[in-house]
């Protein structure tokens, strides 16, 4: 550096040229001291925001709210397995994001419906069922979709209710057919060779 920019302690100073040949920055006195304060907020540009800018934020609500009602159970029929989950509503039952009266095929609808016509309707009036069902073929579906409905108001009479309406609830269920609560284990014999099915022989001929 040259030698007017340094001081007799050695150390280097560095001196701002502000366009005024009698203003120095370096010394320190409070008016220079002021100056530089001045001039670096300018350097650094800072920006006020309006006050008609700002966003309110939103506060979020303190207040715990009650946890809804809700009970959720699967029904199964070979390979197929259908996902109930039950809560408080309005009597609305929806099967893979569809209403329930337009389950196909027609033929089979009836079976869907076989819970609900055995407990009476009043019984789903406070109740929203969303069943979610998928595998095996269209009849194991409406049988796994039927399993699920009768599981899912069992189940919701025995947390939300009492045990004598859930216990009238399953005999009544049981009486008509013991599937709708209890999964169905039988299985397809798989075929064997030597005959046409798993257990009918191939004609053969002695002489």
């Amino acid at each position: 550096l040259p030698p007017n920019n340094r001081n007799n302690s050695g150390k280097t100073e560095t001196s701002i040229n502000t366009g005024s040949p009698d203003l120095d920055l370096t010394s320190s006195s409070p008016t220079s001291a002021s100056l530089l304060t001045l001039c670096s907020c300018i350097l650094c540009r800072r920006i006020v925001p309006h006050p008609s800018s700002d966003i309110k934020k939103k506060k979020r609500k303190t207040g715990t709210m009650a946890p809804a009602q809700s009970v959720q159970v699967f029904g199964k029929k070979k390979t197929a397995t259908a996902v109930a989950f039950a809560k408080q509503g309005r009597g609305l039952i929806k099967v893979n994001g569809q209403p329930i009266e337009n389950i196909q095929p027609e033929v089979l609808r009836l079976k869907v419906f076989e819970p609900v016509l055995i407990l009476g309707q009043d019984k789903f009036s406070n109740l929203d069922i969303r069943i979610r069902v998928k595998g095996g073929g269209i009849t194991a579906q409406i049988y796994a979709i039927r399993s699920a409905i009768a599981k899912s108001i069992v189940a919701y009479y025995a947390k939300y209710v009492d045990e004598s309406s859930k216990n009238e609830l399953r005999k009544t269920l049981t009486e008509y057919d013991r599937n709708l609560l209890v999964s169905d284990p039988r299985r397809c014999e798989p075929k064997k060779y030597g005959g046409p099915s798993a257990r009918s022989r191939y004609q053969k001929s002695y002489r």
